[in-house]
């Protein structure tokens, strides 16, 4: 079962309130709740907050789960660069949408993205 997504961004942000604006749009812009998990700067880049966010999927199937989480990336950002793993017994996808490398964010303040779904058990 794919329970969430879990997705990982950097924002242009002063401060948590900042970030959690961002994160607030991006609530408004997929129509699903979103919990902030982590908050940190970017070391790299310190105009940049990295953000560790994740969302309820619930899907037994990983089709289904694939189609779910890309109708969601969709409305953030296109292009997305997508990846996937699998075996015998369990399925990974992830995506990577970066604005340095063509992707346009229909969400103000984002520069960076990507998402990750499982249906390995969290250990």
């Amino acid at each position: 079962m794919f329970e969430t997504i879990q997705w990982r961004c950097h924002v242009h942000a002063n401060d948590r309130r900042s970030a959690e604006r961002v994160v607030g749009r991006l609530v408004a812009r997929l129509d699903r709740p979103l919990e902030i998990e982590n908050y940190e700067r970017y070391c790299k880049f310190p105009e940049l907050a990295v953000l560790r966010l994740v969302s309820p999927l619930r899907c037994p199937a990983p089709e289904h789960a694939l189609m779910t989480v890309l109708e969601c990336a969709w409305k953030i950002a296109t292009p997305w660069s997508l990846s996937s793993q699998g075996s015998s017994t369990h399925h990974e996808f992830e995506g990577i949408a970066a604005a340095n490398i063509g992707a346009r964010f229909s969400v103000p303040g984002i520069e960076w993205m990507e998402f990750r779904v499982t249906d390995r058990p969290v250990t």
